[in-house]
């Protein structure tokens, strides 16, 4: 059976359920196999989580460099020969 990070029906109300992955378990669905799994609404963990989040914080610069490239792909590249239409 493939793994996924997926969290499963029973993650529902967790904190650490991100929708598309769990925040501290890599299978999710193996922790609830046959008990309770022992991050679900546990407050400890979900600070623990956030704290560490708190340490590694967006690098504001690398997003304003994307940005700025994401900007400058949208505009035309001439190269210097200019279309038939603008001769």
């Amino acid at each position: 059976m493939k793994r996924s990070r997926k969290p499963c029906r029973k993650c529902h109300a967790c904190g650490l359920n991100f929708g598309d992955h769990c925040g501290i378990h890599p299978d999710p669905k193996a922790m609830w196999h046959h008990r309770t799994c022992p991050g679900f609404m546990n407050d400890e963990l979900l600070a623990a989580f956030e704290a560490d989040q708190e340490k590694h914080r967006p690098n504001y610069s690398k997003q304003r460099r994307r940005e700025a490239a994401r900007k400058r792909d949208t505009e035309p590249h001439w190269q210097g020969v200019l279309p038939y239409a603008y001769r």
